[in-house]
């Protein structure tokens, strides 16, 4: 059984709905982000979708998730358990100390992994006010995305120029060793032998 060939199928999509392309695009940040900028960036490189509507259905992809990680903190809001230990004085402490310091909450979140899912749904259970939650999550998706198009562009045609590989493969790559080489990271460091 012959499978199609992503590129090939991608050019045929493309053809027919740009729209359907950013949506896969948009859908895939659900799952996994890196890969959805890798795939933006090589197929706006390609010409199969429009610069502007790759950024767009990436980050658009990307808030819609992160905005729905808030949603969920509210949500467990009507959890009873949850509500009867920590809804309160608890979490008006709780919501005025992030209310402080959302730039910087949410602009950390955003750059250091593992931070996203415990900040941004302890914004929504603590009720941190939705409208600046939202603007500080769209400048820095915003800031981050276009950060990684801009440096996955500038070093793909470096890559593409100097060792001759195609400049989809080329402009995807930086983003996809970035996604590796964290998790690759965390491992090492936690095999090396604690300081005593």
């Amino acid at each position: 059984m012959n499978l199609p060939d992503p590129l090939s199928l991608a050019s045929e999509l493309s053809a027919s709905s740009p729209a359907l392309i950013a949506l896969a695009l948009a859908l895939t940040t659900l799952l996994l982000e890196d890969l959805a900028i890798a795939a933006g960036v090589a197929l706006a490189t390609q010409g199969l979708i429009g610069w502007p509507l790759s950024l767009l259905a990436v980050g658009g992809g990307i808030a819609l998730g992160d905005l729905g990680l808030y949603a969920l903190g509210l949500g467990a809001t009507r959890v009873p358990w949850l509500r009867r230990r920590y809804v309160g004085a608890k979490s008006d402490w709780a919501r005025g100390q992030i209310e402080r310091r959302l730039a910087s909450a949410v602009l950390l979140a955003r750059v250091i992994p593992g931070l996203r899912l415990a900040t941004y749904t302890t914004c929504g259970f603590v009720r941190v006010p939705f409208a600046p939650f939202a603007a500080w999550v769209l400048a820095a998706v915003l800031l981050w995305t276009l950060g990684l198009y801009a440096v996955s562009v500038a070093v793909g045609q470096q890559l593409s120029q100097q060792l001759g590989i195609p400049s989809a493969l080329a402009v995807a790559l930086p983003i996809l060793v970035l996604a590796a080489a964290v998790p690759l990271l965390r491992r090492f460091r936690s095999l090396q032998p604690s300081p005593r």
